[in-house]
């Protein structure tokens, strides 16, 4: 089987949280969508595709049941795929909140309100001013190992300051 990523809300901006207990999440959060789909016809498993792993004539929504997907979020450099894990002092987080998102069984209003699987990041803040990327990583628990399926990045956003912060969007 073949993983399709796509961000279907991209993070814009944010205001940095600093280290203590306050959390100021990326705005909009980010929104990743997973589509499994056939390496060989690009589209989801069904019966008429009978030779590809998996396929039983519920394959193609069976991901969406799926408890063993998950999706990591990690902060990354505008320019290169450099992943920012660590401040300076090498104890504390980049990030803070939820970095990890479950599968999200959810209808997809730009899709006939198709059933879709999405990965939300509500609480997820940054905590340093400057241009940053995510890093969106899915990974599937197979057995007792986890494995890595694939990445995508966002588009470059944006972390300000208390004075610098533009405010929410609406």
């Amino acid at each position: 089987r073949e993983y399709e990523l796509r961000v279907r809300q991209e993070p814009k901006q944010a205001r940095m949280c600093g280290v203590g207990a306050d959390r100021r999440p990326i705005d909009p959060p980010p929104i990743i969508q997973l589509r499994v789909v056939d390496p060989h016809t690009r589209q989801p498993p069904s019966p008429a595709n009978p030779d590809i792993e998996d396929s039983d004539p519920n394959y193609a929504h069976s991901f969406l049941q799926n408890p063993y997907y998950f999706m990591f979020a990690s902060l990354a450099k505008p320019e290169d795929d450099t992943e920012l894990h660590w401040l300076k002092d090498g104890k504390t987080r980049c990030t803070t909140g939820s970095v990890v998102s479950s599968l999200y069984h959810l209808k997809d209003t730009e899709n006939r309100n198709e059933d879709a699987g999405f990965f939300v990041f509500p609480d997820l803040s940054v905590r340093t001013e400057g241009s940053y990327r995510l890093k969106l990583s899915l990974f599937e628990v197979v057995g007792n190992t986890v494995r890595h399926c694939k990445s995508i990045h966002s588009q470059p956003f944006y972390v300000y300051t208390a004075k610098k912060f533009p405010g929410m969007e609406g």
